[in-house]
């Protein structure tokens, strides 16, 4: 009975530490049989040294390689409908382009125009919006004081020469620092100068005498103290004027052509056109005019 008992506890003991080694093992990639010779049956074990004499070891992968990629499965439902898009310009004629947007060839942006001949020839074009945008208008409460009208060149001998100042804001102008002063064009030098006084009411005009040389090139200053007003030079450029020891350049963006200048065959002055148009562009700005206001608004005629 003892003896027994013995036996049985380290049978116990040796299933325990069995089960707890079996534990401790990382499980295996390969499984184990025993095939049986008569039946063909299998008995799994974990070594191929545990088969009995008769019996067959056979033995196979957990997991097999892995294999080639399937074909693809069939296509899946379509999906819902997206939102609608902008439906465009809908073009029911040729002339239903004009006005759409367009890149001239500048990269400028501007529209398209459509132009049908008298012979049914069409012919498209895209044209470019004006790069320059009108000046803004002076800040409200502010004059602005520019040269207007100028008269440098009579008929026959010279003489009753002027230059006309304007107010073109919309404020009162002191002009009791303001000089206008001309330049000789052969040493970029100052010549003669006109001091003015008093006060210029918004878009006034005031008529001041003086005899100009008659170009190529010449030009004028609007001075308060050192600070440059405006300026024109005409019958060519102007660009280092030497004036109490500043220099300045009296070419206002693009040099006034040399085809605009007064006259001493016909009567007539060099006007902003229109009256008191200041863009700082002497080509854009300035024209002349066989009608002289010295004084006035200006009017252009030819």
């Amino acid at each position: 009975m003892k003896t027994i008992l013995i036996v049985g506890c380290f049978v116990a003991v040796t299933v325990v530490a069995g089960v707890a080694l079996a534990q401790s093992e990382p499980p295996s990639t390969v499984i184990h049989a025993c095939k049986h010779p008569a039946g063909g049956w299998l008995r799994q074990v974990s070594s191929p040294s545990q088969c009995r004499r008769r019996e067959t070891a056979v033995s196979w992968n957990v997991a097999g390689a892995k294999g080639d990629k399937g074909d693809p499965g069939p296509a899946g439902p379509a999906g819902p409908a997206g939102p609608k898009g902008d439906a465009g310009t809908v073009v029911s004629g040729l002339g239903t382009l004009n006005g759409v947007p367009c890149v001239a060839a500048d990269d400028a942006a501007g529209e398209i125009k459509v132009t049908i001949a008298a012979n049914g020839d069409v012919a498209l074009a895209c044209v470019a919006e004006d790069s320059q945008p009108p000046p803004p208008p002076p800040p409200t409460g502010q004059a602005k004081l520019v040269i207007n009208e100028v008269d440098y060149d009579q008929v026959g001998t010279d003489g009753n020469g002027f230059v006309e100042i304007h107010n073109a804001g919309d404020a009162a102008a002191d002009l009791a620092n303001v000089d206008l002063v001309a330049v000789n064009g052969g040493d970029s030098a100052e010549y003669d100068r006109v001091e003015l006084s008093g006060t210029l009411a918004a878009g006034g005009h005031l008529d001041v005498a003086i005899e100009l040389q008659n170009g190529a090139p010449d030009g004028l200053a609007l001075l308060e103290g050192a600070a440059l007003l405006d300026a024109l030079s005409y019958e060519g450029a102007i660009t280092t004027a030497t004036i109490g020891g500043q220099t300045y350049n009296l070419v206002e963006g693009t040099v006034l052509p040399t085809s605009v200048e007064d006259s001493n065959t016909a009567a007539g002055s060099l006007i902003r056109n229109p009256n008191g148009k200041d863009t700082n562009d002497a080509a854009a700005d300035w024209a002349f005019t066989t009608t002289i206001t010295r004084g006035a608004a200006n009017v252009l005629t030819s």
